[in-house]
Protein backbone atom coordinates (compact mmCIF):
# COMPACT_ATOMS: atom_id res chain seq x y z
CA UNK A 1 0.00 0.00 0.00
CA UNK A 2 1.24 3.73 -0.68
CA UNK A 3 1.77 5.37 2.18
CA UNK A 4 0.64 8.94 2.48
CA UNK A 5 2.57 12.43 4.05
CA UNK A 6 0.46 12.98 7.26
CA UNK A 7 1.12 16.68 8.29
CA UNK A 8 -0.21 19.16 11.59
CA UNK A 9 0.03 22.77 11.63
CA UNK A 10 1.33 23.48 14.97
CA UNK A 11 -0.98 26.86 15.43
CA UNK A 12 -3.48 27.83 18.02
CA UNK A 13 -7.16 28.82 16.92
CA UNK A 14 -5.77 32.93 17.75
CA UNK A 15 -2.83 32.02 14.77
CA UNK A 16 -5.61 31.64 11.64
CA UNK A 17 -4.69 34.36 9.25
CA UNK A 18 -8.65 35.05 8.71
CA UNK A 19 -9.62 35.64 12.11
CA UNK A 20 -7.76 38.98 12.16
CA UNK A 21 -6.13 38.32 15.29
CA UNK A 22 -3.61 40.63 16.19
CA UNK A 23 -0.04 39.65 17.06
CA UNK A 24 -0.72 42.09 20.62
CA UNK A 25 -3.25 40.13 21.60
CA UNK A 26 -2.22 36.84 21.15
CA UNK A 27 -0.69 36.47 24.80
CA UNK A 28 -4.10 37.46 26.16
CA UNK A 29 -5.92 34.79 24.35
CA UNK A 30 -6.72 31.36 25.78
CA UNK A 31 -4.36 28.95 24.46
CA UNK A 32 -6.07 25.65 23.24
CA UNK A 33 -3.09 23.98 21.41
CA UNK A 34 -1.34 22.14 23.89
CA UNK A 35 -4.32 19.85 24.84
CA UNK A 36 -5.34 19.44 21.15
CA UNK A 37 -1.91 18.40 20.73
CA UNK A 38 -2.13 15.56 22.87
CA UNK A 39 -5.48 14.61 21.32
CA UNK A 40 -3.49 13.74 18.41
CA UNK A 41 -0.61 12.50 19.78
CA UNK A 42 -2.85 9.96 21.42
CA UNK A 43 -4.45 9.10 18.49
CA UNK A 44 -1.63 8.51 16.29
CA UNK A 45 0.40 6.06 19.47
CA UNK A 46 -2.95 4.16 19.24
CA UNK A 47 -2.99 3.89 15.32
CA UNK A 48 0.91 3.42 15.39
CA UNK A 49 1.44 6.38 13.30
CA UNK A 50 4.21 8.93 12.55
CA UNK A 51 3.53 11.93 11.08
CA UNK A 52 5.63 15.71 9.99
CA UNK A 53 4.51 18.49 12.43
CA UNK A 54 5.10 21.95 11.35
CA UNK A 55 5.47 24.01 14.54
CA UNK A 56 5.03 27.47 14.66
CA UNK A 57 8.33 29.44 16.27
CA UNK A 58 6.29 31.70 18.35
CA UNK A 59 4.88 28.34 19.63
CA UNK A 60 7.84 26.71 19.93
CA UNK A 61 9.72 29.25 21.99
CA UNK A 62 6.71 29.83 24.70
CA UNK A 63 5.83 25.70 25.10
CA UNK A 64 9.08 24.08 24.11
CA UNK A 65 7.87 21.42 26.42
CA UNK A 66 4.97 20.22 23.45
CA UNK A 67 7.57 20.26 20.83
CA UNK A 68 9.64 17.95 23.42
CA UNK A 69 6.29 15.88 23.61
CA UNK A 70 6.15 15.33 19.88
CA UNK A 71 9.63 14.17 18.94
CA UNK A 72 9.58 12.27 21.84
CA UNK A 73 6.85 10.23 20.36
CA UNK A 74 9.17 9.95 16.77
CA UNK A 75 7.56 12.39 14.70
CA UNK A 76 9.32 14.59 12.60
CA UNK A 77 9.82 18.33 13.78
CA UNK A 78 9.42 21.14 10.45
CA UNK A 79 8.79 24.44 10.42
CA UNK A 80 5.74 26.58 9.71
CA UNK A 81 7.15 30.12 10.31
CA UNK A 82 8.07 31.81 13.49
CA UNK A 83 5.10 34.71 13.20
CA UNK A 84 2.55 33.16 10.60
CA UNK A 85 2.78 36.07 8.22
CA UNK A 86 1.54 35.12 4.42
CA UNK A 87 4.61 35.01 2.51
CA UNK A 88 3.08 37.01 0.06
CA UNK A 89 3.42 40.36 2.34
CA UNK A 90 6.85 40.16 3.26
CA UNK A 91 9.58 41.31 1.75
CA UNK A 92 12.91 38.97 1.26
CA UNK A 93 14.65 39.31 4.11
CA UNK A 94 11.99 39.76 6.68
CA UNK A 95 11.10 36.33 5.29
CA UNK A 96 14.02 34.57 6.02
CA UNK A 97 14.56 36.24 9.58
CA UNK A 98 11.39 34.53 10.10
CA UNK A 99 12.65 31.23 8.85
CA UNK A 100 16.08 31.41 10.93
CA UNK A 101 14.21 32.40 13.65
CA UNK A 102 11.52 30.00 14.01
CA UNK A 103 14.52 27.16 13.18
CA UNK A 104 16.34 28.56 16.09
CA UNK A 105 13.47 28.68 18.68
CA UNK A 106 12.31 25.22 17.78
CA UNK A 107 16.22 23.79 18.08
CA UNK A 108 16.03 25.32 21.22
CA UNK A 109 13.83 23.04 22.14
CA UNK A 110 15.10 19.83 20.54
CA UNK A 111 17.99 19.57 18.75
CA UNK A 112 17.05 17.88 15.55
CA UNK A 113 17.45 19.29 12.03
CA UNK A 114 14.74 20.96 10.45
CA UNK A 115 14.32 20.00 6.54
CA UNK A 116 10.79 21.27 5.52
CA UNK A 117 8.69 24.11 5.98
CA UNK A 118 5.08 25.18 5.32
CA UNK A 119 4.38 28.47 4.68
CA UNK A 120 0.80 29.99 6.44
CA UNK A 121 -2.00 29.75 4.82
CA UNK A 122 -0.46 28.46 2.07
CA UNK A 123 0.49 32.34 1.11
CA UNK A 124 3.87 31.47 -1.45
CA UNK A 125 2.65 32.06 -4.75
CA UNK A 126 3.88 32.85 -8.16
CA UNK A 127 5.77 35.65 -7.21
CA UNK A 128 7.23 34.35 -4.18
CA UNK A 129 10.33 32.34 -6.04
CA UNK A 130 12.73 34.31 -4.49
CA UNK A 131 11.64 32.29 -0.90
CA UNK A 132 12.29 28.85 -2.16
CA UNK A 133 16.35 30.09 -2.78
CA UNK A 134 16.33 31.63 1.12
CA UNK A 135 14.99 28.33 2.25
CA UNK A 136 17.31 26.09 0.53
CA UNK A 137 19.83 28.60 1.60
CA UNK A 138 18.33 27.65 5.26
CA UNK A 139 19.12 23.95 4.89
CA UNK A 140 15.74 23.34 4.06
CA UNK A 141 15.25 20.44 1.55
CA UNK A 142 11.48 20.49 1.17
CA UNK A 143 8.24 22.67 1.07
CA UNK A 144 5.00 22.12 1.21
CA UNK A 145 3.14 25.74 0.76
CA UNK A 146 1.50 26.08 -2.42
CA UNK A 147 -1.99 24.82 -4.15
CA UNK A 148 -1.97 23.85 -7.37
CA UNK A 149 -5.40 25.48 -8.54
CA UNK A 150 -6.31 28.96 -7.83
CA UNK A 151 -8.89 29.56 -5.10
CA UNK A 152 -10.17 33.38 -3.95
CA UNK A 153 -7.61 32.50 -1.20
CA UNK A 154 -4.49 31.56 -2.24
CA UNK A 155 -3.03 28.87 -5.20
CA UNK A 156 -1.53 29.02 -8.43
CA UNK A 157 -3.36 27.82 -11.29
CA UNK A 158 -1.08 25.25 -13.81
CA UNK A 159 1.17 24.04 -11.35
CA UNK A 160 2.07 20.77 -11.31
CA UNK A 161 0.21 18.62 -9.09
CA UNK A 162 2.43 16.31 -7.88
CA UNK A 163 6.27 17.31 -6.33
CA UNK A 164 9.06 18.69 -8.31
CA UNK A 165 12.28 20.32 -8.08
CA UNK A 166 13.14 23.85 -7.43
CA UNK A 167 16.59 25.47 -7.05
CA UNK A 168 18.64 23.65 -9.38
CA UNK A 169 17.31 20.17 -7.15
CA UNK A 170 18.67 21.80 -4.00
CA UNK A 171 14.73 21.80 -3.01
CA UNK A 172 11.61 19.84 -3.05
CA UNK A 173 8.50 21.54 -3.48
CA UNK A 174 5.06 18.94 -2.40
CA UNK A 175 2.12 20.96 -3.41
CA UNK A 176 -0.74 20.59 -1.27
CA UNK A 177 -2.68 17.32 -2.97
CA UNK A 178 -5.77 17.78 -5.47
CA UNK A 179 -7.52 15.36 -7.54
CA UNK A 180 -8.65 15.87 -11.16
CA UNK A 181 -12.40 15.24 -12.15
CA UNK A 182 -12.68 15.98 -15.52
CA UNK A 183 -10.74 19.37 -16.52
CA UNK A 184 -11.37 20.37 -12.67
CA UNK A 185 -8.96 20.23 -9.90
CA UNK A 186 -10.65 19.85 -6.50
CA UNK A 187 -8.54 20.69 -3.34
CA UNK A 188 -8.57 17.42 -0.92
CA UNK A 189 -5.36 18.29 1.26
CA UNK A 190 -7.03 18.45 4.38
CA UNK A 191 -8.08 21.29 6.90
CA UNK A 192 -11.50 22.58 5.70
CA UNK A 193 -12.05 20.60 2.57
CA UNK A 194 -11.56 16.64 5.19
CA UNK A 195 -14.26 19.00 7.35
CA UNK A 196 -16.07 20.44 4.31
CA UNK A 197 -16.36 17.17 1.79
CA UNK A 198 -18.38 13.92 2.35
CA UNK A 199 -15.71 10.93 3.45
CA UNK A 200 -17.26 9.33 0.89
CA UNK A 201 -15.65 11.59 -1.55
CA UNK A 202 -12.50 11.78 0.01
CA UNK A 203 -11.61 8.31 0.39
CA UNK A 204 -12.46 8.19 -3.65
CA UNK A 205 -9.79 11.18 -3.64
CA UNK A 206 -7.42 9.32 -1.53
CA UNK A 207 -7.83 6.24 -3.84
CA UNK A 208 -7.59 7.61 -7.33
CA UNK A 209 -4.48 9.35 -6.25
CA UNK A 210 -2.79 6.65 -4.86
CA UNK A 211 -3.97 3.84 -7.49
CA UNK A 212 -4.39 5.82 -10.60
CA UNK A 213 -2.08 9.03 -10.13
CA UNK A 214 0.23 6.74 -8.38
CA UNK A 215 1.59 9.15 -5.79
CA UNK A 216 1.17 9.83 -2.23
CA UNK A 217 -1.21 12.01 -0.47
CA UNK A 218 -0.28 15.18 1.73
CA UNK A 219 -2.54 15.57 4.26
CA UNK A 220 -2.63 18.62 6.87
CA UNK A 221 -4.72 18.94 9.56
CA UNK A 222 -4.95 22.62 12.34
CA UNK A 223 -4.80 21.26 15.82
CA UNK A 224 -7.79 23.25 17.08
CA UNK A 225 -10.07 21.28 13.88
CA UNK A 226 -10.08 17.84 16.05
CA UNK A 227 -11.80 20.41 19.28
CA UNK A 228 -15.05 20.04 18.92
CA UNK A 229 -15.57 23.22 20.58
CA UNK A 230 -15.70 26.24 19.22
CA UNK A 231 -13.30 29.33 20.04
CA UNK A 232 -14.49 32.54 20.80
CA UNK A 233 -14.68 33.81 17.02
CA UNK A 234 -16.68 36.56 16.90
CA UNK A 235 -19.85 37.68 14.97
CA UNK A 236 -18.40 37.14 11.18
CA UNK A 237 -20.83 34.56 9.96
CA UNK A 238 -18.81 33.51 7.28
CA UNK A 239 -15.31 33.28 9.58
CA UNK A 240 -16.88 31.97 11.81
CA UNK A 241 -18.19 28.91 9.53
CA UNK A 242 -15.16 28.23 7.80
CA UNK A 243 -13.29 27.72 11.40
CA UNK A 244 -16.18 25.33 12.72
CA UNK A 245 -17.81 23.71 10.26
CA UNK A 246 -18.20 19.94 11.11
CA UNK A 247 -15.64 20.12 13.86
CA UNK A 248 -17.16 17.93 15.88
CA UNK A 249 -17.16 15.06 13.10
CA UNK A 250 -12.96 15.83 12.71
CA UNK A 251 -11.98 13.54 14.77
CA UNK A 252 -13.98 10.52 13.30
CA UNK A 253 -13.22 11.38 9.60
CA UNK A 254 -9.73 11.84 11.08
CA UNK A 255 -9.01 7.82 12.73
CA UNK A 256 -11.07 6.75 9.89
CA UNK A 257 -8.63 8.04 7.32
CA UNK A 258 -5.87 6.35 9.56
CA UNK A 259 -7.49 3.30 9.29
CA UNK A 260 -8.31 2.72 5.68
CA UNK A 261 -4.79 4.31 4.12
CA UNK A 262 -1.42 4.04 4.66
CA UNK A 263 0.51 7.23 6.31
CA UNK A 264 4.11 8.74 7.68
CA UNK A 265 5.94 11.78 7.86
CA UNK A 266 6.85 13.47 5.01
CA UNK A 267 10.92 12.53 5.33
CA UNK A 268 9.94 9.06 4.94
CA UNK A 269 7.09 9.04 2.29
CA UNK A 270 9.07 11.54 0.28
CA UNK A 271 12.71 10.50 0.79
CA UNK A 272 13.94 13.74 1.56
CA UNK A 273 17.44 13.21 2.41
CA UNK A 274 18.25 10.55 -0.33
CA UNK A 275 20.01 12.51 -3.36
CA UNK A 276 17.99 10.09 -5.53
CA UNK A 277 14.01 10.84 -4.91
CA UNK A 278 11.71 8.80 -6.18
CA UNK A 279 8.40 9.95 -8.00
CA UNK A 280 9.58 13.70 -8.64
CA UNK A 281 9.77 15.51 -11.73
CA UNK A 282 12.39 17.19 -13.19
CA UNK A 283 11.98 21.06 -12.58
CA UNK A 284 12.92 21.69 -16.01
CA UNK A 285 10.57 20.33 -17.55
CA UNK A 286 7.35 20.87 -15.22
CA UNK A 287 6.68 24.06 -13.30
CA UNK A 288 9.58 26.39 -12.73
CA UNK A 289 8.14 28.60 -15.58
CA UNK A 290 5.07 28.76 -14.17
CA UNK A 291 6.09 29.90 -10.53
CA UNK A 292 8.58 32.13 -12.24
CA UNK A 293 5.86 34.45 -13.58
Amino acid sequence: MLKNALTIDVEDWFHATYLGVAEKDWPSCEPWVKSNIHRILGILAEEEVKATFFILGWIAERMPELVQSIAAGGHEIASHSYWHHQVFRQPPAEFALDLRLSIEMIQAAVDVPILGYRAPAASIGKDQKWAFEVMAENGILYDSSMLPVRTPLYGVAGLPRFAFKLCEGRLLEIPLTTVEVGPIRIPISGGVYTRLLPMSFTEWAFKRVNEVDGQPMMLYLHPWELDPQPPPLGRNVITRWSHIVNKGKMEARFRQLLSRFSFGPVRDVFSVELESITRIQDEKNLGSDIISR
